[in-house]
Parts: structure tokens; C-alpha cells; sequence
């Protein structure tokens, strides 16, 4: 009898320790960086895009296929590209219409988690970011 009280108490005490076990954090810590903003332009299939990085660093990214480029940006310039593409994604999602019915993707933009797609015949939206698009691509 003393035998299975001893096992009970062993296994009560086992099952307590692994439930007041930590859980294992993920290494892919969200605050290690942060996308600002992103467009991906998917005729040309390149991806650009602002990243924070935890340091308060700034880094203007390009990836072309298996390629990536990264220009660090200082951050005055960083909070003018931010400001000028908030603008811009802004009034795309908002002020100007929205073409109807099947929509081929030509630009997909993204705003601090907010995303947008521009399509084909969105002529007034391509209008809007492609000179913002010319702009960040003269960089690489």
C-alpha cells in the first residue's frame, strides 16, 4: 500500500513540474523587425519593401527572383518614404474607385498589415504609386 501511495505522490509531483514548464518561445520574434510597408509587382515579380529592424535601423529591401538587395536608410528618409507611401495606399484604398469584376493583380501593397491590390484596369490607382514605385526602384 505505502508502494502505491509513494508511485501516486511521484506521479502527482511529475505532472505538476511539467505543467508549470515554460513554453518554448518562438526565435521569429515579431519585434525583431517590422515591415513598414511592401509592393509587390507581380509582372516584374520583384518585392520591395521598408523594414525596421529593432535597433531603430531602417533598410530599404529589394528581392528580384533569388536575389536581395538591401540599402539602409537613415531615419528622417525612412519617415519620408513612410508618409509619402501611407498617402499614397490611402487614397488608393479609400478615394479612388474600384474596377469591377475580375481583377488581374498588378501591384499588391501593404501598409503595416493593411494590404491592397491594384488591378490591371485600375489606371487612376497605377497612376497613384507607380511614380512612388520609379522613385524607390532609381535606389537599387
Amino acid at each position: 500500500m505505502r508502494t502505491w501511495i509513494v508511485l501516486f505522490l511521484i506521479s502527482l509531483s511529475a505532472l505538476a513540474q511539467h505543467a508549470a514548464q515554460p513554453e518554448k518561445e518562438s526565435s521569429a520574434d515579431l519585434r525583431s523587425s517590422l515591415n513598414i510597408f511592401s509592393i509587390e509587382d507581380t509582372d516584374s515579380e520583384k518585392i520591395y519593401w521598408l523594414e525596421r529592424t529593432a535597433n531603430l535601423d531602417y533598410f530599404l529591401r529589394l528581392k528580384d527572383d533569388d536575389d536581395e538587395s538591401i540599402r539602409k536608410v537613415d531615419s528622417r528618409d525612412a519617415k519620408k518614404l513612410e508618409m509619402d507611401f501611407a498617402s499614397r495606399f490611402l487614397k488608393i484604398q479609400y478615394e479612388l474607385p474600384a474596377s469591377e469584376g475580375k481583377c488581374d493583380v498588378t501591384l499588391r501593397l501593404s501598409l503595416k498589415g493593411e494590404s491592397q491590390d491594384v488591378c490591371k484596369k485600375d489606371d487612376k490607382k497605377t497612376q497613384e504609386i507607380r511614380p512612388f514605385l520609379d522613385a524607390i526602384s532609381k535606389r537599387f
